[in-house]
């Protein structure tokens, strides 16, 4: 799915597109998805498209910089 957002958003510049991306994934998705989600990024992502990787990196690194310890 995160693929298909990338896709959507892949005609703005690269950077705004994976802030684009992050931010449509934080509001839209349930805390379960963006969980499965960076597992299989901690997997590698092999099917994750450049745009949708990145996204998820920003993501994931914005939620453990906001987790608490």
């Amino acid at each position: 799915m995160i693929n298909q957002i990338a896709a959507n958003l892949a005609h703005h510049p690269r950077e705004q597109a994976v802030a684009e991306i992050a931010a449509h994934v934080r509001a839209s998705w349930a805390p379960a998805m963006r969980a499965d989600l960076f597992a299989y990024l901690q997997r590698g992502g092999p099917d994750l498209s450049p745009l949708a990787a990145a996204a998820a990196e920003e993501l994931r690194a914005v939620t453990t910089r906001s987790s608490p310890a």
